[in-house]
């Protein structure tokens, strides 16, 4: 899982002003991140006449539960359908590699929101909003510079493509009762999600809740 502590604003300020430099990375835009919330949210959000949301189904999804845990991806499938409208589902293969688990965590600053997401090297973060009805929405990501190998740097790339500008939505539900077996790092005694976010573009991806880590 991969953390930014409290201190995380002035570290990404650093990293940046070494970096500024040689520029972001090429799956990091060029533009300046926008700290204005109205105009994160105009920009997100498209256009348009409004329309009523519809109701969320499975439990209540908010801030605060979302930024209470690190976030782990157990699943990542591609969902297409042939001429006859029959389903296929198929792993992302990117996505299950055991030296790069890919990973998130939520954040609230004075300025906005931010999701965090890593697949073990980079860290990275983009202004992120929940809508009403669980539709989840995530801005220009912005990540640290440094090399992570070919095949860090596709899967990366893959996680980072995927989750830029992109538009979801998202449905909790609880895990099956499981006992924690008495050698598991993790002891802590709290509720076990699943938080299936099925996004705009037909992929379905499923994330499971850690204990967050406290440097």
């Amino acid at each position: 899982m991969f953390l930014l502590n409290k201190a995380r604003p002035f570290i990404l300020a650093s990293l940046f002003g070494v970096f500024g430099v040689v520029g972001c990375q090429s799956t990091a835009t060029t533009s300046t991140l926008q700290t204005d919330k109205n105009e994160d949210i105009n920009h997100l959000i498209s256009a348009g006449s409004a329309k009523p949301l519809a109701s969320p189904t499975g439990l209540p999804i908010n801030s605060e539960l979302l930024e209470r845990f690190d976030w782990q991806l157990v699943s990542a499938v591609s969902n297409t359908y042939d001429e006859k409208g029959e389903l296929t589902r198929k792993p992302l293969g990117n996505f299950y590699h055991p030296d790069h688990p890919i990973s998130a965590s939520f954040e609230s600053w004075p300025d906005n929101q931010y999701a965090f997401f890593s697949s073990g090297c980079n860290d990275s973060r983009a202004p992120y909003f929940l809508l009403n009805d669980n539709t989840f929405k995530v801005g220009t990501i912005i990540s640290t510079v440094m090399g992570c190998g070919e095949t860090g740097n596709r899967i990366e790339s893959a996680l980072f493509d995927l989750m830029r500008d992109s538009s979801s939505q998202l449905t909790l539900s609880l895990q099956l009762s499981q006992s924690i077996p008495s050698t598991a790092d993790n002891q802590t005694d709290m509720p076990r999600y699943n938080l299936l976010q099925t996004m705009a573009t037909g992929e379905t991806l499923v994330w499971q809740n850690e204990a967050k880590k406290i440097p």
